[in-house]
């Protein structure tokens, strides 16, 4: 029988680890929070109080998993494992830290899977690695989402922060921002139909908004 004291302890730590590694994605709503709760509140790229919280990102991907699956009709997705893959996907930086896509050298990936495999419990192994390789659909679906859950965000985000914050995170101006989305996000979106007509009309949408 497992020792429930070490389970709850994990289960402490993990709560911990998620809630204080901070991304570099700013949270909108949080952002509405910080302007409406502290007089003359300007908003900072680096302000760790309106940055999305590893927590958030990886309870969202579920919201938008859900959301999306019943449209990519295709009976080779297991929305379950899909869910687990999102759940323990990002565990790796509670060690190494969030790095953005744009700028995630491959080095930093490795260091990423190793940490993740010795937090997670040899149960999720295989799991964790399906995610990593996309070998199976669920894993590509997972995947999908995991990329496109913070293009989401950018959207509703104001542009007045969004262009700010991809200046000082990733280092590029406004009309350098839709390219690179589309560069590193929409590969991860051409193994489903419905997948690449909804991130093409989400980015279209994003686009427009910054024209705007």
């Amino acid at each position: 029988m497992a020792n429930v004291e070490e389970v709850l302890n994990k289960i402490e730590f993990l709560f911990k680890g998620y809630s204080t590694e901070r991304r570099a994605t700013t949270q909108p709503y949080l952002l509405d929070v910080a302007k409406e709760k502290i007089k003359g509140y300007e908003y900072d790229p680096s302000d760790s109080l309106i940055r999305e919280t590893l927590m958030e990102h990886v309870g969202s991907t579920p919201v938008v998993a859900t959301a999306l699956f019943p449209y990519i009709q295709d009976p080779e997705v297991d929305l379950g494992q899909a869910l687990v893959m999102l759940a323990i996907h990002d565990i790796g930086e509670l060690v190494t830290h969030d790095k953005m896509v744009f700028t995630k050298k491959e080095d930093e990936k490795d260091g990423e899977h190793e940490a993740a495999i010795k937090l997670l419990d040899p149960y999720y192994h295989s799991i964790y690695r399906d995610s990593e390789t996309k070998t199976s659909k669920s894993a590509k679906f997972a995947k999908a989402i995991d990329k496109i859950t913070p293009d989401i965000l950018d959207y509703l985000t104001p542009v007045d922060i969004t262009v700010p914050r991809y200046q000082y995170f990733v280092g590029i101006g406004k009309e350098e921002i839709i390219p690179l989305i589309v560069k590193h996000k929409r590969p991860y979106m051409l193994w489903n139909p419905f997948m690449t007509e909804f991130h093409k009309y989400l980015i279209a949408e994003f686009e427009a908004k910054m024209k705007s």
